[in-house]
């Protein structure tokens, strides 16, 4: 990865430590701030994919981040970008390999953003 690649400054929050009355968390937290390279799904790979989940109507969007290797990011986290909006982390895919990066795989429209 080149400079300049990751050129969006996201922040990643994390359940709030504070519970409602069902034991849920209320709000979120900041967790750290990074930089990332963000990628969206291309229209080809999000029709293939939902196709092959069942049919292709959905209003979620997905994108996948991609921050320096940092194994303190799982998928209870969400991740702000620079513009306010707000996405779920589902996955987060660590190169154990080499250890320099971390792709965590997001989207909008979910319980969180």
């Amino acid at each position: 990865m080149t400079i300049g690649e990751k050129n969006r400054k996201i922040t990643i929050n994390k359940p709030s430590t504070t519970l409602d009355v069902e034991n849920r968390p209320v709000g979120w937290v900041l967790h750290k701030t990074k930089w990332a390279q963000i990628m969206g799904q291309t229209g080809m790979g999000r029709i293939r994919s939902e196709a092959s989940a069942g049919g292709v109507n959905t209003d979620l969007q997905r994108y996948s981040f991609r921050v320096n290797y940092d194994l303190s990011i799982d998928n209870t986290m969400q991740i702000v970008d620079p513009n306010g909006i707000e996405y779920d982390i589902q996955s987060v895919n660590h190169d154990h390999a080499t250890r320099s990066h971390s792709d965590l795989v997001c989207q909008t429209g979910g319980s969180n953003g």
